[in-house]
């Protein structure tokens, strides 16, 4: 009888069908995280265009532990460096470079290696009595490291073989040489120079302590940031941790999380990410930014001229500063302090990112931008004089354009209080009957976004609105099969509509109606409908839910299902405008052929 040959096999479970949990706290879910056997590692499908380069479709990863919340933490660093790994070798393929399969480090980790290394030195350091004669031997060492005398060199080549084979880094090393063997000859990579680097920085550092120990002093304090926090006295730098500035930027631009924002959000971040590298490094570590760093980078930014990309005079200049050199001697004009303020606001948004995501715990740039002020010119609501002119002059102005929005968006903002992004993107389906009422009811989706959670709100319509005939030009334009209301209004998307109509709305007041009041918008036709709510005695809750504006949080505020839309239609029939002209010598307008 054949004895059956036993197979033993390998377990494989996906690290999305585990979870981890410790108290009440439950680790996120690792894309690519799998156990094998008894250990983790990560499972990455290399980008297609990097496949034919790389003769490889997929790169495992061993992350040498068992447990599922630290493989889960060094899962997501390695994704990172893999990230920021694959677009190094994009740019050298780009420049018609080979590039090395096996290049997998970061330097990032090289900076964690050295950082490590140096701690466990520190530890061991000691207070030593005053010598003179140890203190000049200390010297002369820091004068062979920093002027690359030929044994201080083999001093630091061993020392990087030491640190390369304790933790199993893959930088490659010359040949061991034997007694009167021949020495094969070696060029060393990038990746072991800048090791090298690093180490001959630590040893400085760590020699310069020494000499402060001798002079009586503690010898923890930092002449190289670099090593900012590392002493005799600090916890060991976990090997997994310590995320530089260039692996969270790559980082957070992959963050899927922030897909939805689109080009536009990403867009902001440009000029700052570049100022950031640019000031501070890539291998920067993150958590060692300071906020005199940040203000440096704020600073930077705004020495740059406005529209610096389409002149002439800077495509020469290779970097910011340059940029910043050269417009200090010219007249151009300037980033405004608006500008410069959206982009502070960037950097303090990327440090918030970073807090999100665990790997801060403080932002250094907060209130970089210096707190809110009330404009000199706050947008007030419109007097009832210039109301009447403007009313009076829309059947004009929409006609002589065949824009029947230009007749129906100023209206619709009086008697709803509505925000202009709402209304220039209302759709046949934004206007229903509702509990008895016909309503606006604004729903966020994919096409239509909201300020607040509390700008998804049901609001009646205004019984002048349907006097004029606007729920008649809603039935007409789902008969013809029409979707938006007012398609005629230019811009592919609810930004862009609202942006045209206001600068077209603008031209219109002041080259047409004379009118030039300061500090007044189509915006303040909100105002006008707030202080409308106010003067007829409108209860707050009523008002809160017509004009989306947030509740204050007071506890009893959250109970119950909010005011019925019956309540609401109430009140919305007792707005009026003292002193505002009848509208019933308005005609509607037709809608474009």
């Amino acid at each position: 009888m054949k004895k059956k040959s036993k197979i033993k096999s390998v377990k494989i479970r996906s690290a999305t069908q585990e979870r981890y949990t410790s108290g009440v706290e439950e680790v996120v879910k690792v894309t690519g995280l799998i156990r094998r056997g008894s250990t983790y590692s990560l499972r990455r499908r290399v980008p297609t265009d990097l496949v034919v380069a790389l003769g490889k479709t997929e790169i495992w990863i061993a992350l040498g532990t068992s447990e599922y919340k630290a493989a889960a933490k060094e899962a997501r660093l390695a994704s990172v460096r893999l990230d920021l790994q694959w677009e190094k070798q994009r740019q050298a393929l780009t420049r018609g470079e080979k590039i090395n399969p096996d290049d997998r480090l970061s330097a990032g980790e090289l900076r964690r290696a050295v950082i490590g290394d140096f701690w466990v030195r520190e530890q061991s350091a000691s207070i030593t009595v005053e010598d003179e004669e140890r203190r000049e031997d200390i010297e002369r060492e820091i004068g062979g490291l920093e002027t690359r005398d030929p044994s201080a060199e083999a001093v630091l080549f061993a020392q990087a073989r030491s640190i390369i084979r304790e933790r199993k880094l893959k930088v490659p090393l010359p040949a061991e040489t034997t007694i009167g063997g021949a020495k094969e000859p070696f060029v060393p990579s990038d990746e072991l120079r800048r090791l090298l680097e690093l180490i001959r920085r630590a040893d400085v550092e760590h020699l310069k302590r020494m000499i402060d120990r001798l002079e009586g002093a503690h010898g923890d304090q930092t002449h190289d940031p670099l090593f900012e926090g590392v002493n005799s006295i600090s916890a060991a730098p976990a090997q997994s941790e310590g995320v530089t500035l260039g692996e969270a930027i790559t980082r957070m631009q992959n963050d899927p999380t922030r897909a939805h924002l689109g080009d536009t959000a990403d867009a902001k971040y440009v000029v700052t990410f570049r100022a950031m590298k640019e000031l501070l490094g890539d291998d920067k570590p993150l958590a060692a930014i300071t906020r005199a760093e940040c203000a440096a980078v704020q600073e930077l930014i705004a020495g740059l001229p406005a529209n610096v990309a389409k002149l002439k005079a800077y495509k020469s200049c290779a970097t910011m500063r340059e940029m910043v050199e050269t417009a200090a001697t010219r007249t151009d004009r300037m980033l405004s302090p608006t500008t410069v303020k959206v982009y502070t606001h960037t950097l303090s948004a990327f440090f918030n990112w970073a807090i999100g995501k665990g790997l801060l715990t403080l932002n250094p740039a907060v209130k970089l931008a210096g707190g809110k002020k009330r404009a000199k010119n706050a947008r007030r609501p419109w007097k009832i004089d210039a109301l009447n002119i403007i009313i009076a002059g829309l059947p004009a102005w929409s006609r002589k354009s065949e824009s029947i929005g230009r007749y129906w968006v100023p209206l619709i903002a009086l008697f709803s209080g509505m925000r202009l992004g709402e209304i220039v993107g209302l759709t046949v389906d934004d206007v229903e009957k509702t509990y008895g009422e016909h309503c606006f009811v604004l729903w966020e989706t994919d096409e239509q976004e909201y300020k607040t959670p509390g700008s998804e709100r049901v609001i009646p319509v205004h019984p002048e609105l349907v006097r004029l005939g606007l729920l008649d030009l809603v039935e007409k334009t789902r008969k013809a099969g029409g979707r938006r209301l007012f398609p005629e209004l230019p811009g592919k998307d609810q930004d862009q509509l609202s942006d045209l109509f206001q600068k077209r709305f603008s031209y219109w007041l002041t080259s047409k109606l004379n009118i030039k009041q300061r500090g007044l918008s189509f915006h303040s036709l909100r105002h006008n409908f707030r202080d409308a709510l106010r003067e007829n005695g409108v209860p707050i809750d009523s008002t809160r839910a017509l004009g989306g504006w947030s509740r204050s949080g007071i506890v009893e505020e959250r109970y119950g299902a909010g005011v019925s839309v019956r309540t609401l239609a109430k009140w919305v029939a007792e707005i009026s405008y003292d002193g505002l002209n009848p509208l019933g010598h308005l005609q509607p307008v037709a809608t474009a052929g």
